[in-house]
């Protein structure tokens, strides 16, 4: 049992890295090697081939290769953030325009007066 154990997870591993490789979109292949390159060293380099493609594709990838958003690096290169900021200014700008309007209600005695058209939130 105990010389069975290591072949039984060697041919394992080679053929989830070879199920991992084949199934991996062309455009996320690492750069390097194209994919059938990579499912022929897998094949051919028993364990190591293996270990090669599992430890290469699971590394971040450099630059923009693998089609992620690169993070903003500032507050201000983020358009969320941005965003967020116009809205938290135009919903202060309302709110200020309501509380004013109310306050000359108050002393006026009028009535409610039509509401100014408010961001969406």
């Amino acid at each position: 049992m105990a010389r069975v154990l290591p072949v039984v997870l060697g041919i394992a591993l080679i053929v989830y890295a070879f199920i991992d490789c084949f199934r991996t979109p062309a455009n996320q292949v690492p750069p390097g090697l194209p994919k059938g390159v990579w499912l022929l060293v897998i094949a051919l380099v028993p364990v190591l081939g293996a270990i090669a493609w599992l430890v290469v594709s699971r590394l971040p990838a450099q630059g923009n290769a693998r089609g992620r958003r690169p993070r903003p690096v500032a507050p201000d290169d983020d358009p969320e953030f941005l965003a967020n900021l116009d809205w938290q200014a135009r919903k202060a700008h309302y709110e200020r325009l309501r509380r004013e309007r109310e306050q000359r209600q108050a002393e006026d005695g009028d009535g409610p007066a039509v509401e100014p058209e408010q961001p969406a939130s």
